[in-house]
């Protein structure tokens, strides 16, 4: 059976513009929402000149990010999209004003590892797992793609780490009477990582300690050593967003995500 794909992200275009686009451009609580849409419409036009999907699906989780977003607003909230700082082009995608004049700024990303099932993810994954807390370790089968399972799992907390130090970076350019707590959204497909997996890491940057059941610690411990980078743990948070590539909104969204209580 071919799979015309072209058709399906076509179809897909079609139906953000006619499902998604007028409920952003009509929402009076949502400044510079033709900036965002002007956006995808312009890497629309680029994928279709290159065949570079990627810009494509990032600004569709962007727009399903403004969505969510805008269902949270309370009574005299506002949103605006990506406002100019000065003395930089360094942007930060939302912020959120309240009633009392309050702001809060959220930066969307989107972590979308590399499926590959090789032999050299296979020896990564044997290497981190010599190192596997006593209590804690992920089980995979190298003839059921254990590599690439394992490997989804590596790259997207390598992803976080990285991408929370970007945004800690650019959060010092917020001009000083725009200041207030920065937070960072991560989307997934809801398949390639999950919510849990964002929870491990939101609890080891609040606390600086790794969770007891997080498999991964020792492994992003040595990563963080070796990168060395160190959080000045400025962000006040992270969120969850899952949306299929085919869908266009999210089916899973949850703000500043946390692991379960282990006990004492």
């Amino acid at each position: 059976m071919n799979i015309d794909w072209q058709a399906m992200k076509e179809e897909w275009i079609a139906e953000v513009s006619r499902s998604v686009l007028p409920k952003l451009a009509n929402d009076t609580r949502f400044g510079r929402a033709t900036e965002l849409i002007d956006r995808f419409h312009h890497e629309i036009e680029i994928w279709r000149k290159t065949n570079s999907f990627r810009p494509v699906i990032e600004i569709g989780n962007e727009l399903a990010a403004a969505e969510c977003l805008l269902g949270r607003l309370s009574v005299g909230d506002s949103l605006i999209y990506e406002p100019p700082m000065p003395d930089t082009n360094k942007r930060i995608d939302f912020l959120k004003t309240n009633s009392a004049g309050a702001y809060e700024w959220i930066e969307v990303k989107t972590v979308s590892p590399q499926w590959a099932d090789d032999e050299a993810g296979w020896l990564r994954f044997t290497r981190i797992a010599q190192a596997f807390p006593e209590n804690s370790r992920l089980v995979v089968a190298k003839e059921w793609a254990g590599a690439a399972i394992a490997g989804q799992s590596i790259k997207a907390r390598w992803s976080f780490i990285q991408r929370t130090v970007e945004v800690e970076k650019r959060a010092t350019f917020i001009p000083r009477n725009q200041r207030g707590p920065v937070s960072l959204l991560f989307c997934s497909t809801g398949s390639d990582w999950y919510q849990d997996e964002l929870e491990d890491f939101a609890d080891f940057y609040r606390t600086g300690k790794h969770r007891a059941d997080d498999w991964l610690r020792s492994a992003a411990d040595r990563y963080m050593h070796d990168e060395g980078i160190r959080f000045s743990q400025s962000l006040s948070g992270f969120h969850y967003l899952a949306r299929e590539h085919g869908e266009v909104s999210a089916h899973d969204f949850s703000m500043q995500v946390a692991g379960p209580s282990l006990g004492a």
